[in-house]
């Protein structure tokens, strides 16, 4: 399987979602409701259920439970990260920092934490394929001590030795450096990176912040992101 199987229609209003729910009546629902909304969805019990689909059909998006028997959903996250780009909407009971940082490192887009509103998911997966079916830029952007972002390639480079970022990461770097002299607030960088704001809770921003300032120092870039107090991020 090769990483074509996002980014199926195009337009984010026709898109075809995956859905991932062993709540028989909790998937029914959902499935009822994205169809409503105008989305083709496909529901499934199971995570291995959930690999067979993928590998037979193209997706838009993947709404994932976590909480899935069998093959656990972090797994099957795993599994489609190795894959697919396709972006992947997390459903879990838990909403512990811990848990939705491990999701992101993954390589998940964005979280949902049950019981929710269909208001929220909806707002949540337009957030996404809004992000995602559109054009992809082949841009090389650049910053201090000689850092490069691939845009295409999603690679992170300060001089000729490679960052290996996770995606979200990436794109607090990106849009730090696309913002250059520029103080960007947490719920700023929630809002275009993750689509929603944190409504106070910036935990989850900070933290990657945190590790993006670790990873760059790592490789001779300390400093590159500067702490407004009160405000926020800026990249000079």
């Amino acid at each position: 399987m090769d990483g074509t199987n996002n980014n199926h229609s195009g337009q984010w209003g026709q898109a075809r979602i995956l859905l991932v729910e062993d709540d028989r009546d909790v998937r029914e629902a959902v499935a009822i409701a994205l169809r409503q909304l105008g989305w083709e969805t496909e529901g499934v019990a199971s995570g291995e259920d959930a690999l067979t689909a993928f590998a037979r059909a193209s997706f838009d998006l993947v709404v994932l439970d976590l909480g899935l028997p069998g093959l656990p959903g972090i797994d099957v996250l795993r599994q489609l990260r190795v894959r697919s780009e396709v972006p992947v909407l997390v459903m879990t009971a838990s909403g512990g920092l811990d848990d939705r940082v491990t999701g992101f490192d993954l390589g998940a887009d964005d979280y949902v934490v049950k019981p929710f509103e269909i208001a929220e998911l909806e707002r949540r997966v337009r957030a996404i394929l809004r992000r995602t079916t559109g054009p992809r830029p082949d841009d090389v952007l650049h910053g201090p001590n000689d850092i490069r972002l691939l845009l295409r390639a999603h690679e992170a480079y300060v001089g000729d030795e490679q960052v290996h970022l996770t995606p979200k990461e990436f794109e607090v770097l990106r849009v730090l450096l696309s913002r250059r002299g520029e103080v960007i607030a947490p719920d700023d960088l929630s809002v275009e990176i993750w689509g929603y704001e944190t409504f106070g809770s910036r935990n989850y921003v900070e933290a990657h912040v945190s590790r993006l300032r670790g990873k760059l120092a790592d490789v001779g870039a300390d400093g590159v992101i500067g702490t407004v107090r009160g405000v926020g991020y800026m990249v000079r």
